[in-house]
């Protein structure tokens, strides 16, 4: 989509600035006209105006509005329709996404990290206190601020936690949802999820964060989703001598195959974060 044919608004909310532009829809730094409000704008592309794409955009919604009373996650404004093309209003949150700072490199983003990785864990406290999972943890899905601290986005493809008897009874499918990099076993093989299926993606990214590499990487997809189910997960302290081994030990019990070796609950494993040293010294690999 070219530049001249962006669209300039989404109802009442007049487009400032296009933030992200992925495969389904662009993220717009936009303005309400009625009262002057700054606000972000997720809206379909004309493309993805379908029912898959409709149903992901309302799922997001209704977590969100859930999650209201939670300060970790972005308040939800508004909803429409623009030219037929939906659209969700949300808080503008002025901070960069995780994922952004991977990207400037480990030299820019490694002082903060004392501070942001314990503080990645509080959003899942009431995410799962209210049932929900997450699905899709991953760097990009974290917004964060050394002033404002961390907030948790995208539920597109949020669910409320399944048993196993529950799971046997789904239709089987051959497509997974979530990010291949992060994803748990249980997710790969349509498994019981809980709580801690976000607790090992959120392990994966913290081991990104320090390392600056992904735990697994294969060739194929098929060889990285096994490399998620075998747990040969790669030592953190082995590419950052910084990192203590207590706290490396910890990381490989979030990213154990087995949900039953991994903290049992978000507070369980905050409360570890905050109290297990994660650098012998000033952090750099």
């Amino acid at each position: 989509m070219s530049s001249a044919d962006q669209p300039q608004r989404s109802g009442p909310y007049r487009h400032i600035r296009l933030v992200y532009a992925g495969q389904s829809s662009q993220l717009w730094k936009a303005r309400d006209e009625r009262d002057g409000k700054v606000v972000a704008v997720k809206r379909l592309l004309p493309n993805r105006v379908d029912r898959e794409h409709i149903t992901l955009l309302n799922n997001e919604r209704r977590v969100a509005e859930s999650l209201k009373d939670s300060s970790s996650f972005l308040k939800v404004y508004d909803a429409g329709r623009d030219g037929g093309v939906p659209y969700l209003v949300v808080e503008w949150f002025p901070a960069p996404s995780v994922g952004q700072l991977v990207k400037l490199g480990y030299e820019t983003y490694s002082p903060v990290l004392p501070q942001l990785i314990p503080a990645l864990f509080e959003p899942f406290i009431p995410l799962h206190a209210a049932g929900w999972v997450h699905c899709d943890v991953k760097p990009d899905n974290f917004l964060f601020s050394p002033d404002l601290g961390v907030k948790l986005i995208d539920f597109a493809i949020t669910e409320k936690k399944r048993s196993n008897l529950f799971a046997r009874f789904l239709p089987k499918s051959k497509s997974i949802r979530g990010t291949a990099t992060y994803i748990s076993p249980e997710q790969i093989d349509h498994r019981a999820i809980d709580g801690r299926t976000d607790l090992y993606s959120l392990g994966a990214t913290i081991l990104e964060l320090l390392t600056a590499s992904a735990p697994f990487s294969g060739n194929t997809l098929g060889e990285l989703l096994n490399k998620h189910r075998t747990g040969n997960v790669p030592s953190a302290a082995m590419k950052n001598r910084n990192v203590t081994p207590q706290f490396d030990e910890f990381l490989k019990s979030l990213l154990s195959p087995d949900p039953a070796k991994r903290p049992a609950t978000a507070q369980e494993a905050f409360s570890l974060a905050k109290r297990i040293p994660i650098f012998r010294k000033n952090p750099g690999i």
